[in-house]
């Protein structure tokens, strides 16, 4: 697999000084550990879209039910030439091949879900999406998303480097045409990791799959990634991330003596209680799954990630 991963981001947390103050908001983890394995694509909206540094701050005003980017102070409308920026720029994100998206949270225009959006009648403003941000999920409802702040948070940014990378297979594995069979190899090699995720949401995956000689091979790879980037998008949890451990522990009842067992149980829920990193009983399973030969559990992603995400998550 093709290890050149692509993340679009937010331009400021890279430490570009394009804020509106002509400050930035460098993120250490984006900057210092992030940057070693992936390649960023940085953006920052309304720079390009014509604003230069300073810049007075924009606002999002619902306008009788259509959000306009508006200048704060001088109230001067920037929604048509944003938009038309937006008509530009993504077609050529489509060519970039993104595997994710890193904005900054807060912001008017690359906001998740922090963004104040303003009323004319007076009202209280209500937190939705900025204005660029919008335009990516429209574009890209299935890209991995998160905000530089959310990344602090370990477990969510655990599961944003699985999804990048998952992603990442997925568009790599598309690329060698939609056969049903392909298919079927991603999902064996990615059960666990959706287990993590979304039993239910699994066990879904699993049924679509056994009917898929029903349906078009398209409608099947559609359905298919629908469903697991919704899966995805769920927390996997130390909780959830402990029941796979001891789902994958049970392959090895035979082979294990009861002092083995008893010492990557006492991993498992030292894990699960947050004592130690996650890295550490999937070691340990890795290791029994080699020796062992369980070459269901060594071809689980789960497991044995790729390099670059395996060096990402013992960073987590």
């Amino acid at each position: 697999m093709s290890e050149s991963i692509k993340i679009g981001v937010s331009a400021c947390v890279l430490g570009e000084r394009v804020r509106f103050d002509r400050g930035h908001a460098r993120d250490p983890y984006l900057t210092d550990v992030l940057v070693k394995y992936v390649e960023f694509v940085p953006l920052c909206p309304e720079l390009a879209c014509g604003m230069g540094v300073p810049r007075e701050e924009m606002r999002q005003v619902d306008c009788a039910g259509e959000i306009r980017f508006i200048g704060q102070d001088s109230a001067e409308d920037w929604t048509e030439r944003i938009e038309r920026w937006c008509d530009k720029v993504l077609p050529g994100l489509v060519e970039e091949d993104l595997n994710g998206f890193v904005f900054k949270a807060g912001s008017p225009s690359c906001a998740l879900r922090q963004a104040k959006i303003y009323n004319t009648d007076g009202k209280p403003p209500r937190k939705g999406t900025g204005f660029f941000a919008r335009r990516v999920m429209e574009q890209f409802p299935l890209l991995p998303v998160e905000t530089s702040e959310r990344l602090q948070n370990p477990i969510l940014r655990e599961n944003f480097i699985r999804r990048v990378f998952v992603f990442h297979r997925w568009r790599e594995m598309e690329k060698r045409g939609r056969q049903i069979g392909h298919l079927v190899d991603f999902h064996t090699r990615h059960k666990m990791l959706i287990r993590a995720h979304d039993l239910r949401g699994y066990r879904e995956l699993g049924r679509l799959l056994g009917e898929s000689s029903v349906f078009n091979t398209d409608e099947v790879f559609d359905t298919y990634a629908t469903l697991l980037f919704k899966s995805l998008a769920l927390q996997a949890t130390p909780k959830k991330n402990a029941d796979v451990l001891m789902h994958a522990m049970g392959y090895f009842k035979q082979e294990l003596d009861r002092a083995d067992k008893q010492e990557l149980l006492a991993m498992i829920n030292n894990y699960r209680v947050g004592k130690i990193p996650l890295i550490i009983p999937v070691t340990m399973i890795r290791h029994y799954a080699r020796k062992f030969d369980k070459v269901y559990l060594t071809q689980q992603y789960f497991f044995t990630p790729n390099p670059s995400e395996l060096k990402l998550l013992n960073h987590v």
